[in-house]
């Protein structure tokens, strides 16, 4: 076997040689690649190690290895040997589905794979990062269109360090996040993973979340991980609003000059080194072989790495039907510009089916050289030929604990104030004679984060919060009654909900449970005792001072009922497969599963229960429930007893969980009376709090809607409160803007999209003013379904004629909110590089400014946006586009100086009619608007270009 020592410096080669002793000690000789001198230590590296590296190491290398492939039943790593049969010395090249909060875990795999390997090259791991880490053990924010709706860069940017800083705690190197998708279909389930419908948006948002998990390109920090961007590309207008369905837009200029526009701003300007590949067609040719776009990341400079999304290599051959087998599907992935496969094919066919190629000289060896060589690269930015551990003094709990005032700024400054009638917010119990609030709805009391989040879209629990736990801190001390009822499930059919941690309790404290964890599966070997939430999975490792997969579990405490009218409802508890667990209230069992014999399968609820389940199940109860009446003021002694026995690896795509338990509950009435039970407590009360919208059942990948409004029973709920004539107080979540009646009718309307673990405080700190709502619309809000597309920025022909059947204009455009204070706005001006200057050339930078005073009783935040108005140009134009804005907290009667920057190069160069890049000559006219609709265009500031040349830019 040969060796590396001949010729890698020494410094690399000595530290990676150490690894092996289990300590190395960081080196900082390098942390910048702007530093000359780490250069050519870096280049003659890698290219020795590429050069000496076999068809198996480079194929090792684009192979993304399934965590339990690995770690193994007993969690002891115990299939590495079997699973590198193929190759046994070759190194790992990538793992996923991992997430381990021990960092002595992924430390050692590392470890482990330094050792086996003939080339020390350690792996890189990546992880989901959408809102949050994908353990979802750790913070959870708002999702990105939540986030988008603050119009706040630098709080996405913290938002971004915070989740690249847990990410990293844990041993996540590269994170699938952010998608950058434009969101033009609201049909579309993954409406919620983009941040809005505007190319300019989502740029500036795109790059300063990337920007955030990256710290700003220092990959190589101990708090610093490589963004990869996602799904590349034109994936957020997909025909019939279907995920994975053929782009619909204007053709391949649409795609190049404005979808790809945040693609491109976040890999030159937020240190995002890998691209996740879209599932697609675009132009008749699917996404990840298309050249178009492989060829934009060359243009651009794209210095990283491309990876297939899940199935997206084999659905060329399976969907598309562009490759005639799996050799064809690889061979054309390669040959395109892919590089790192998912869970597509197993690593025997994609190692011998690779092998093959190049022996028949079907694929050229030096595709694959490259494409490992650019991963490789990736690796060594990110520190690991330094120091691939994660040093011992990292706690990534408290790191977690340190994120949660950030997790609650994140949602109050994510949140739309869209009507708000006779000033009904925010509420003032005493001055407004109110008495009694009712809090009506499915989203009432319920955890609700929206996709990639845990089970049902509800982990962690430990650290949620729900709306009536949040109004119930003010009622504490305002002076009225808070009521509450659910009268309709989330979606169509009766689900299974995390009961929130607040209403558990353990000897008088709230938050959990008392868990004893015992060694064994009988509950004779007790281990370590905690307070927690019983909403838990464990990943594929044991609970934390187990020494086995294989154990036993009892939660017991109280649990208090909610109810302020007796309620027929459900309770129960949801396993995993290989599980039992026995549910005790006040000593009498209630509920069981797989006692009389362990089952292969759970009786956990998808997260998104298909249309044929809908239609034939809407009635029946949650799986694993026994019915249950919860009693106004009643508390209950609860006991769970559960045990795991951990008997099969998992399999990549079907389970990536050993063990999992959910408590859960229902309060929909199960004798059809639950709106009956909402409109008779709210009878009594002054005020409604309508809590209505989508969970994850509903707005998700694979949660794709042929309609914009309420489920069928929450639309009947709405109706009847409605009917009622109390001021009622709108409040909706979900993942997509609503196409309701009911805004008209309403005192008051907050949209607050899924606004994380600290949701439900934020409505409430908003529904009292302690926070004055400040988010505006990051996409526009249409009447009814039959309306779309309805983005703002529309082409002068979009709208001439009108409906002869219905409204043509939408309920709000994008950039709409409102606040409880009002803002004065003078003085708007426009300068090129700070010179005063009346023109612009290519190279340039506009800055805008305008003096902006909070001329209301409040504190509040304003959001400046300044559009490009239509003008005269070869390619049709918008009738106005967003260019820059800003967002500007001030204090009541103060005023504040506001500057925005406009980057002419990127964000005003069109592709002419020869498709060539181009900043055209002529008048640009930028108006100070207060939403994307707005037609008052009186305030604005027209530059000449005078300069601009065809070309490259």
């Amino acid at each position: 076997m040969w060796s590396l020592l001949a010729f890698l410096p020494l410094s690399g080669f000595t530290l990676l040689g150490a690894y092996a002793e289990g300590h190395v000690a960081r080196r900082d000789s390098w942390r910048s690649l702007d530093d000359a001198t780490s250069l050519p230590e870096k280049s003659s590296y890698l290219d020795a190690l590429v050069a000496n590296m076999t068809v198996e190491d480079l194929v090792l290398q684009l192979h993304l290895m399934f965590g339990d492939d690995i770690v193994g039943v007993e969690s002891k790593n115990e299939l590495y040997d079997y699973t590198m049969r193929f190759s046994p010395d070759s190194p790992i090249g990538v793992m996923h589905d991992w997430y381990p909060l021990n960092t002595s875990y992924y430390n050692s795999v590392q470890e482990l794979n330094l050792q086996k390997a003939h080339l020390k090259v350690p792996l890189m791991h990546i992880g989901e990062c959408l809102h949050g880490v994908g353990s979802f053990k750790q913070s959870m924010f708002p999702q990105s269109l939540g986030l988008s709706a603050s119009f706040d860069t630098d709080l996405v940017y913290r938002v971004g360090r915070a989740i690249g800083t847990e990410a990293r705690s844990i041993g996540i190197h590269a994170c699938l996040s952010p998608v950058l998708d434009i969101g033009q279909d609201p049909r579309w389930g993954r409406m919620q993973e983009a941040w809005g419908e505007d190319k300019v948006l989502t740029s500036h948002m795109g790059v300063a979340y990337s920007s955030g998990l990256s710290k700003n390109g220092s990959w190589a920090e101990p708090d610093a991980v490589v963004p990869v961007v996602k799904h590349f590309a034109a994936h957020g207008a997909p025909q019939s609003g279907h995920n994975t369905a053929p782009f619909m837009g204007h053709g391949n200029r649409q795609v190049t000059q404005d979808l790809l526009m945040p693609f491109k701003a976040a890999i030159q300007l937020g240190g995002v080194r890998g691209v996740l590949m879209a599932y697609n067609e675009l132009d008749d040719i699917p996404a990840h072989v298309h050249p178009l776009l492989y060829q934009v990341l060359d243009d651009w400079g794209f210095d990283g790495f491309t990876i297939a999304d899940d199935t997206g290599m084999s659905e060329l051959q399976l969907v598309h039907r562009v490759a005639d087998s799996p050799a064809d599907a690889i061979r054309q992935w390669f040959e395109a510009g892919g590089m790192v496969q998912f869970y597509d094919y197993p690593l025997e066919v994609y190692l011998n089916t690779t092998k093959e190629l190049v022996a028949n000289g079907s694929l050229d060896i030096a595709i694959l050289q490259s494409h490992v060589r650019k991963i490789l690269g990736v690796k060594w930015d990110l520190g690991l030929f330094d120091d691939p551990f994660i040093p011992a003094d990292i706690d990534p709990q408290q790191i977690v604990e340190s994120h949660r005032d950030t997790t609650l700024e994140a949602a109050q400054r994510s949140i739309v104030l869209l009507e708000n009638k006779n000033s009904t917010l925010p509420l003032k119990p005493r001055s407004q004679n109110i008495t009694r609030i009712a809090l009506v709805g499915p989203f009432a009391d319920v955890l609700n984060y929206g996709d990639y989040s845990g089970q049902w879209g509800q982990y962690p629990a430990d650290a949620a919060q729900t709306i009536r736990q949040g109004m119930l801190k003010y009622a504490q001390d305002g002076g009225f009654e808070l009521v509450s009822s659910w009268g309709a499930n989330t979606w169509e059919y009766n689900a299974q909900y995390v009961i929130p941690p607040y209403l558990l309790f353990s000897n008088g404290t709230p938050g959990g449970l008392s868990a004893t964890y015992f060694a064994d599966t009988n509950f004779s070997q007790p281990v370590m005792q905690r307070l927690e939430s019983p909403a838990l999975d464990w990943g594929i490792y044991p609970p934390d001072n187990l020494p086995s997969n294989n154990f036993s579990a009892i939660w017991e405490g109280e649990l208090q009922s909610p109810a302020d009218t007796d309620v027929d409802g459900w309770i129960g508890a949801a396993i995993g497969a290989n599980s039992t667990v026995r549910v005790f209230i006040d000593g009498n069992l209630i509920a069981e599963h797989g006692i009389g014999g362990l089952l292969r399968t759970g009786n956990i609820m998808g997260n998104i229960m298909q249309y044929d389940y809908i239609t034939s199940n809407s009635t029946s109860p949650p799986d694993g429930a026994m019915p249950f009446t919860f009693r106004k003021g009643e508390t209950y002694h609860i006991r769970i007893e559960y045990q795991a026995f951990n008997l099969y690896k998992k399999t990549a795509n079907v389970n990536s969980l050993n063990s999992q338990l959910i408590l859960f509950w229902n309060l929909v009435g199960r004798n059809g009376d639950a709106v009956e039970q909402a409109v008779q407590l709210t009878s009594s009360a002054d005020v409604v709090v309508l809590a209505v919208g989508a969970a994850w059942n509903s707005d998700g990948e694979g949660g794709d809607r042929g309609t914009l409004g309420l489920s069928s029973t929450q639309d009947m709920l709405a109706r009847e409160i409605y009917k009622m004539g109390k001021p009622v107080v709108l409040v909706l979540q979900g993942g997509r803007p609503f196409a309701l009646d009911y805004y008209n009718q309403s005192a008051a309307v907050l949209s607050a999209f899924f606004p994380g673990q600290s949701g439900g405080q934020a409505i409430a700190d908003v529904l009292f003013g302690t926070v004055n709502p400040g988010g505006r619309m990051p996409v526009t809000v249409p009447k009814h379904a039959g309306q779309l597309p309805v983005y703002y920025n529309y082409k002068p022909s979009a709208h001439r004629t009108r409906y002869l059947d219905a409204e043509s204009s939408p309920h709000y455009w994008f950039g709409y909110g409102l606040s409880y204070t009002t803002f004065g706005v003078s003085s708007f001006e426009a300068s090129t590089n700070g010179t005063g200057a009346t023109y612009f050339k290519a190279g340039d930078t506009i800055k805008f400014s305008v003096t902006l005073k909070n001329s209301g009783p409040v504190s509040g935040s304003h959001v400046v946006q300044v559009y490009a108005l239509a003008r005269v140009s070869s390619i049709v134009q918008p009738v106005r586009q967003l260019v820059a804005f800003q967002r500007v907290d001030i204090p009541a009667g103060e005023e504040a100086f506001v500057s925005m920057d406009l980057d002419v190069d990127r964000y005003l160069t069109i592709l002419n009619r020869k498709n060539e890049w181009e900043l055209e000559k002529g008048p640009y006219t930028f108006a100070l608007l207060n939403h994307g609709g707005d037609v008052d265009a009186a305030m604005n500031v027209t530059l000449n270009c005078g300069e601009g040349e065809a070309g490259s830019v």
